[in-house]
């Protein structure tokens, strides 16, 4: 923890107030620009993503200390052994344990889980009771089909969260996150939108795999067993999972891939915060067609559900956990990985008279997230996402109180922060001819 006296003794800060021990705030002021918090950030879950957001967090200088949680223990014990400036605590425990959770949270200013989306309305109420702010990189999909889709569940408790004095970014990670503030800002060019379109590919180099999920296997079956929703004629639409395949250009080194329709934040929550005329937004990821074709078979042979067990050795498992067995587990693959991660947002419409795409791309190839990070490209721009996120709050930078989307904050200031980290960003524009 930044204790009192070491910031009495910069030139640059002002300590204003400082309370010591566990998790409590101290609030300094910069001699010039906001107020900013220093804050006590629990991380829970630390798989890949996780851990590469604990190593981004530990150079910001608006963080004190964190906690980290796991389910294994020693995975987030051996983080607290390295050395730095923000102190790392490690707590093992079970997130479904709803009392222990409260019990551990207690103190903390802030809560962001790294673990699966499924836990994101009992990690919230969790922090609404340590009365802590709270960032997640994903919402779950419905309870059941046709029920309603987690983002919305979760942004119903702004009222709640409004009333305890604490804010919760939502979605707040690369893909949904920064690609809904990039179709934001895209959109204040246009008269009518007529099209938003995300576009995502992993690209990985290793003998009989290209493209596969770089993010937690089961995370990865959840999303693309969901049916997806576009949004249309004024409504979300639900489509048959991974349809509507489309060849998609993406900047070198990923080149064009085949993209499916897979379910998603952005197709759910853009059209609330546009603020104009909208057509169509979808958004679909790359994946191997093979590999699209296999699931569905077995989804629809009713094998991929957690009911359906096989006999391994002596245990009785879900065939849905061999399935996902059969693929590398991301946080356990051997760096630095060859290949890239690519994610565009484009958004077509009406500006002046005229029809126009403009469009935006951020690539980075594995090999430079490892020098960075020690990670894959994903797992290093979704933390960015989510320490862009613990920033904004830090400064007092969101709308406040309440439960709230990416679409809510300032692009400028997320593009500065992104910036800050010498992250690509390229954008361009062209006329459609009509």
């Amino acid at each position: 923890m930044l204790l009192a006296n070491e910031l009495s003794a910069s030139p640059s800060w002002r300590v204003t107030t400082a309370r010591d021990a566990f998790g409590s705030r101290e609030k300094t002021k910069p001699t010039e620009g906001p107020w900013v918090e220093f804050m006590r950030v629990a991380i829970l879950g630390v798989g890949g993503l996780g851990r590469t957001l604990a190593s981004e967090l530990r150079t910001d200088p608006r963080v004190s200390s964190l906690l980290l949680i796991d389910e294994f223990g020693e995975r987030a014990r051996v983080l607290t052994g390295i050395r730095g400036r923000v102190a790392i605590e490690a707590t093992q425990l079970n997130v479904e344990n709803r009392i222990a959770l409260a019990k551990a949270l207690a103190g903390a200013d802030l809560v962001v889980n790294t673990t699966l989306p499924k836990y994101n309305l009992p990690i919230m109420q969790a922090a609404l009771e340590a009365h802590s702010n709270y960032l997640d990189t994903a919402a779950a999909g419905p309870r059941e089909p046709g029920a309603t889709p987690g983002i919305f569940e979760q942004l119903a408790m702004s009222d709640a969260f409004e009333d305890a004095g604490a804010t919760a970014l939502v979605s707040m990670g690369l893909d949904p996150g920064i690609s809904n503030v990039m179709a934001c800002d895209a959109a204040t060019r246009f008269d009518v939108v007529d099209a938003v379109r995300i576009r995502s590919s992993d690209m990985v180099t290793l003998p009989g795999l290209e493209v596969f999920p770089l993010y937690s296997r089961e995370a990865f079956l959840s999303d693309v067993l969901v049916r997806p929703s576009v949004w249309l004629d004024g409504r979300l639409q639900d489509r048959e999972p991974l349809s509507e395949p489309e060849e998609f250009p993406f900047p070198p080194p990923v080149g064009t891939k085949r993209t499916y329709l897979v379910s998603h934040e952005e197709v759910k929550t853009l059209p609330r915060y546009l603020g104009k005329p909208l057509g169509r937004v979808d958004y679909k990821y790359a994946l191997d067609p093979n590999l699209v074709r296999a699931l569905i078979s077995l989804d629809r042979l009713g094998l991929l559900a957690d009911s359906r067990t096989i006999r391994i050795g002596n245990q009785m498992v879900p065939f849905r956990r061999a399935v996902l067995s059969a693929f590398p587990e991301p946080s356990a693959l051997v760096l630095p990985l060859q290949g890239a991660s690519a994610m565009s947002v484009e958004v077509e419409g009406l500006a002046g008279g005229k029809r126009m795409i403009r469009r935006g791309d951020v690539t980075m190839r594995h090999e430079e997230a490892n020098r960075r990070r020690s990670t894959t490209a994903v797992y290093y721009l979704t933390a960015v996402g989510l320490g862009i996120g613990i920033g904004l709050i830090a400064d007092n930078a969101t709308p406040g109180p309440g439960v709230h989307s990416s679409e809510v904050l300032d692009p400028a200031r997320v593009f500065k922060e992104w910036a800050a980290r010498d992250l690509p960003m390229e954008w361009s524009e062209r006329v459609v001819e009509t």
